[in-house]
């Protein structure tokens, strides 16, 4: 009895060290998971997870989506019970081609048969025989001749045309009545240009080139009547700046000269500092605008206080500043 009871108390105790407990499991999205998104090249799911008629629908349209070009795949079955032509049977070769060059995968238009060449020459003669008119003008949408060298360049009435007359003849009637034109042009225009102008002062007018030497005369007189003090900004500049190259420190003197004479010239015309011709505006900008304060109500005897006052504002006093105002301005043009 006590062996059965020892082999008894030694089993349990095997069974219970054998006892498997709950195990720490990844799901994803779950708390415990440090991440929330995932990348699409990151799978955590089998295939097994997914129905099985989730992943054949995904495999229909995946087929779906490739073009069946040189007709290797079985067709659907077509439920129509209408009658077709028969097919008509397609060389692999060239359309192995054509794929190959891209044919198959844009349309292309056919060339229209009702308008060839031929048929628009032809139609053309028929109504130059009817007619008696040329083929230039309101069959072919020109309204001037290219075999006529002096078209274009005698009717141009844009900018973006091209007028250059690229004519080489000389002998007709026309030519030498342009020729005359062109030179009777040419003539007054020189001759206008070259007369004197009457409103012209000859005594105070400057050449151009006169001017410009003027200009250059009066900066070389600067240069050297300053030239003294520019070599002593250049020595100060020297010792403020000694890596300072020598073209360096030239600009920078030639600089703070050409500001001392700014400078000068500024006093010079201005003695007074801060004096502009600008305008005061606070003398005539100036709100002269003021609040007017008034009593709406009526000075009575009021029974419920047993004394005078004020009806809109319960004041007792009756000088005194009144409850509600208006604005008074006196510069305005419809004033009462």
């Amino acid at each position: 009895m006590e062996s059965a009871k020892f082999s008894g108390s030694a089993t349990f105790s095997g069974s219970a060290s054998k006892h498997t407990f709950l195990q720490h499991k990844f799901q994803v999205g779950s708390a415990n998971s440090d991440r929330v998104n995932y990348t699409l090249a990151q799978k955590f799911f089998h295939k097994k997870d997914v129905r099985p008629e989730v992943l054949e629908a995904k495999k229909i349209a995946v087929k779906s989506k490739q073009s069946n070009i040189l007709g290797t795949e079985p067709k659907g079955w077509n439920a129509s019970v209408a009658v077709s032509a028969k097919e008509s049977t397609v060389d692999l070769k060239r359309q192995l081609l054509k794929v190959r060059a891209g044919l198959m995968d844009e349309k292309v238009q056919k060339e229209s048969k009702f308008h060839t060449d031929e048929r628009i020459a032809e139609q053309r003669r028929f109504i130059v025989s009817c007619t008696g008119q040329g083929p230039i003008g309101k069959l072919t949408g020109k309204w001037f001749n290219p075999v006529d060298e002096r078209g274009l360049c005698s009717h141009c009435i844009a900018e973006h045309w091209p007028d250059w007359n690229q004519s080489h003849s000389c002998h007709t009637k026309e030519d030498i009545k342009l020729a005359q034109t062109v030179t009777e042009a040419k003539e007054m225009r020189r001759t206008r240009m070259m007369g004197r102008s009457q409103v012209l002062n000859n005594v105070d007018y400057v050449h151009p080139t006169q001017a410009v030497s003027n200009v250059n005369d009066i900066l070389r007189q600067r240069k050297i009547d300053f030239q003294d003090l520019k070599e002593q900004f250049k020595r100060e500049l020297k010792v403020e700046f000694p890596q300072a190259s020598e073209e360096r420190l030239q600009a920078m003197a030639q600089r703070l000269l050409n500001e001392k004479l700014l400078a000068d010239e500024k006093i010079a015309r201005f003695p007074v500092q801060h004096e502009s011709f600008r305008p005061n505006l606070s003398l005539t900008s100036q709100d002269r605008r003021y609040k007017e304060y008034f009593h709406p109500g009526s000075y009575t005897w009021m029974d419920s206080e047993k004394r005078y006052g004020w009806s809109c504002c319960l004041n007792f006093e009756q000088d005194s500043r009144g409850c509600e105002h208006k604005m008074v301005n006196p510069d305005a043009w419809c004033t009462k």
